[in-house]
């Protein structure tokens, strides 16, 4: 065939085969960084290496393995299934070799996996290291911040998962170890005191943008390049100024592309909107973004006065709606700022207004969105980056945030000698997380500005009253009675003003008076003009920060201080935790009896007397009930509803009431507690088999049944969790001898271990105790294992 004439110019190209230049398909899995990035492909070949690095030795017994989990890792996201699932499960596979690596245990063995997971494993002693109570900035250099018993559960279930891939039967392997609870940290909602700071300044900032915000939409007007808002900050109010300019300072190519600037007007008025509408419905994140137009106001037939607002919102997961009232019917006792004005219907009426107006063709469109450069719905609400504007733009201090004064004095301290401590985080060889804890060097300018930050840190933590403009020097009093001094300022106004700090800290303050006078003696302008907290270089004129406070939410952060410690973390869950026990007042005697039909003496005995917030859970839970059978349901069958709705075994009222009563329970060889009376839904009643075969009316004895059984209840007492610990043992002790029910017997250590999860630590860790130095309980022994996985009267 003759040569083409194209290729007369050609070159040949010598092919260089290079095996360090080649990746195997074998090894290549689809990967997301993080949620909202997009697929990609990933490299995991390194997994084939000493410790997960390729620098290291190749171990080839690893490669069917490695290749197994690749293979199934796509097919799993061919199926359909998510790509954030593959990443889990390959970042704990790459933690677990990098473990097994260095305390040389093969990954790809049972025993490499009881080395991280069993009783004596490498989590157990992470859960027992971690203490949430210690900050990371009271920790030394080097120190062990362990592991959460839930996060530890998560990666312990993504490992198995991944193990499993690999084509091992990683969940065989989980009845040689105790279960993790997985229980999750109770989330706190807010105090008192938290709610009136947060609702106050909240409402004052939405009541005073929107209606600013919707007149100049309604006129057609131009907005003033920045609207004032009035902030009452308890005792003293101050004044801010938050640009209306959708524009941001992001430079970008593409003239189509827009980009959404936080701090506007109306992206703070709808983020205010966003955590007043958690405040007055108690709905979740999920349902509050749902919210769509229109929304219906309406006035009940039983009374004209009492507006309500029914809010609706599509919950897809659960594929349905659900609502929320909102009543212009307020309890001053909760709500702590002005109701004529601010109550639930006004608010929502407002809310609807503004979005309408910003929003073209409303109609299903989000109650609540961002605009974004062109003024268009950005589709979006980004409720991380606008908390932290409305965090630091209304000061939204903690009042709990002394705790963090020691933390800066050192940081002061530091900064005044020319240093910066930094903290951070890092994992040792054993892959644990430790605290990384430095110190470097800073310049004069940065010297300035660490000590002037942390000094008004210092200060804000004594006081609530504002510290911009005051003026030098400071008086100080004599110790008192109590051990505290009293500090007296006055500010550039005139108006004059105190704190009170212990005498202990008295040098620190006079030393962050003393800076503040050497920076005063150095300026070169208004030299009469001297400012405790100045604002700018040495030598310039004093002048002070915009805005209430100096410090921002992202400072905090850098100093490794937490959400909720120094400024007050903003959530949905504390919103709905706080409303949930605020729903009815322990002390409206009268409304309490009207809905619970309860007579006085019942009330006083149960609630007046009791603890106030478990007294909010049992009034709020009687109610919800109420509602229940209001729509239908009978009594028993609303408290299962409830209780399986809450994740509850029952009623907390019915529990405590029972806590008190005598009941004819009795412990059985496994530690659970019954009536004796076997009661299995949707199973086979085999005690009343067994029965028949007797002849006699016999109390169950099948102990293997339990966690299928209504009637049994688990007990968290030394005891019987000795006996329920003593029983999974005794189900693993003979599990090998009978291979043809190995499942079935897998799947009751399972539910038994599920059970044992549930007791406290202190009650566990005693029973534990007891099993270690005495073996199994007197009353457990291989035998009830026998008997349960024989079952020989269960053919009868």
């Amino acid at each position: 065939m003759p040569k083409s004439p194209l290729s007369k110019g050609s070159v040949k190209v010598n092919h260089v085969r290079n095996s360090k230049n080649i990746v195997s398909l074998n090894f290549i899995i689809p990967y997301k960084k993080t949620s909202k990035q997009a697929l990609q492909t990933y490299d995991v070949s390194h997994l084939l290496y000493l410790g997960a690095d390729k620098s290291n030795k190749k171990v080839n017994s690893r490669t069917p393995y490695i290749r197994s989990f690749c293979k199934m890792a796509n097919k799993y996201v061919e199926n359909g299934k998510s790509a954030d699932s593959v990443t889990t499960r390959y970042e704990s596979l790459y933690n677990f070799i990098c473990f097994c690596d260095a305390v040389k245990v093969d990954p790809f063995t049972e025993d490499g996996y009881l080395k991280i997971a069993g009783n004596d494993g490498e989590l157990r002693h992470r859960i027992k290291v971690y203490n949430p109570s210690k900050k990371i900035w009271a920790r030394e250099d080097g120190e062990e911040l362990g592991t959460k018993e839930s996060a530890a559960a998560s990666f312990l279930s993504a490992l198995r998962k991944a193990l499993e891939w690999c084509g091992l039967p990683a969940e065989q392997w989980k009845v040689h170890h105790r279960g993790f609870t997985g229980e999750k940290t109770p989330i706190k909602g807010y105090s008192d005191q938290e709610e009136d700071i947060l609702v106050t300044r909240l409402s004052e900032l939405f009541f005073s943008l929107a209606p600013q915000l919707i007149a100049a939409k309604e006129n057609k007007a131009s907005l003033p390049e920045t609207l004032h808002v009035t902030i009452d900050l308890g005792g003293y109010k101050e004044v801010l100024s938050i640009d209306t300019s959708l524009q941001t300072n992001f430079i970008n190519n593409n003239s189509k592309a827009s980009t959404i600037k936080i701090d506007t007007a109306f992206n703070l008025a709808m983020g205010a909107a966003y955590h007043l509408i958690c405040f007055f419905t108690s709905l979740n994140d999920r349902n509050v973004r749902d919210i769509a137009h229109p929304i219906i106001v309406h006035t009940k037939e039983r009374d004209k006065a009492i507006k309500t607002v029914n809010v609706s919102s599509f919950k897809a997961r659960s594929n349905k709606v659900v609502d929320s009232t909102l009543t212009s019917e307020t309890d001053e006792s909760l709500v702590n700022f002005d109701v004529d004005k601010r109550d639930g219907v006004t608010f929502i009426q407002t809310l609807e207004q503004l979005s309408k107006l910003y929003c073209k063709g409303s109609e299903g469109k989000p109650l609540l969105f961002t605009l974004n450069s062109k003024g268009e719905d950005s589709q979006s609400l980004g409720m991380t980056q606008i908390n932290q504007h409305l965090t630091s733009k209304l000061n939204l201090v903690s009042p709990y945030r002394g705790s963090c004064l020691r933390w800066f004095k050192e940081k002061f301290y530091a900064y005044l000698n020319y240093q910066n401590i930094k903290l951070g985080r890092t994992k040792d060889s054993l892959g644990r997380v430790i605290v990384k804890k430095t110190t470097a060097p800073v310049n004069e300018e940065k010297r300035t500005l660490g000590v002037s930050n942390t000094s008004y840190c210092i200060l804000s933590c004594y006081t609530n009253l504002p510290l911009k403009e005051i003026t030098l020097p400071l008086v100080y009093s004599k110790k008192n009675k109590d051990g505290n001094i009293i500090v007296s300022f006055q500010y550039l106004s005139g108006d004059v003003g105190s704190f009170t700090i212990p005498a202990a800290d008295l040098k620190l303050v006079q030393d962050i008076e003393q800076f503040a006078v050497e920076r005063a003696d150095k300026q070169t302008v208004k030299k009469n003009i001297r400012l405790l907290l100045k604002k700018g270089g040495d030598k310039e004129a004093p002048k002070s920060w915009s805005g209430i406070s100096p410090i921002s939410s992202n400072l905090m952060r850098e100093w490794s201080i937490e959400a909720g410690e120094y400024f007050i973390s903003l959530t949905s869950s504390r919103w709905r935790e706080m409303t949930s026990s605020q729903e009815y007042d322990d002390e409206d005697v009268s409304r309490v009896q009207s809905i619970l039909q309860n007579t006085i003496a019942t009330i006083d005995k149960h609630y007046a007397n009791g603890d106030p917030n478990l007294n909010k859970t049992f009034l709020s839970q009687g109610v919800q009930v109420l509602e229940l059978i209001a729509k239908g349901s009978a009594l028993d069958e609303a408290k299962e509803e409830f209780a399986a709705k809450h994740v509850i075994p029952m009623l907390a009222y019915d529990e405590y009431l029972k806590l008190k009563s005598k009941n004819n329970a009795h412990s059985n060889p496994n530690g659970i507690v019954c009536n004796g009376k076997q009661d299995i839904d949707g199973g086979k009643n085999t005690q009343k088999d067994t029965n028949r075969a007797m002849g006699a009316e016999l109390p169950c004895t099948e102990y293997d049944m339990c966690y299928k059984c209504k009637s049994a209840k688990a007990v968290n007492g030394v005891e019987e969790v000795y006996k329920l610990i003593s029983f999974i043992e005794a189900l693993k002790g003979v599990l090998d001898q009978f291979p043809n029910a190995k499942d079935e017997v897998i799947e009751k250590i399972d539910s038994f271990q599920f059970t044992l999860d549930g007791a406290s630590s202190s009650i566990f860790e005693s029973a534990m105790d007891l099993f270690k130095k005495n073996g199994p309980h007197p009353r457990v022994s291989r035998d009830h294992a026998v008997l349960s996985i024989k079952n020989p009267l269960g053919d009868l």
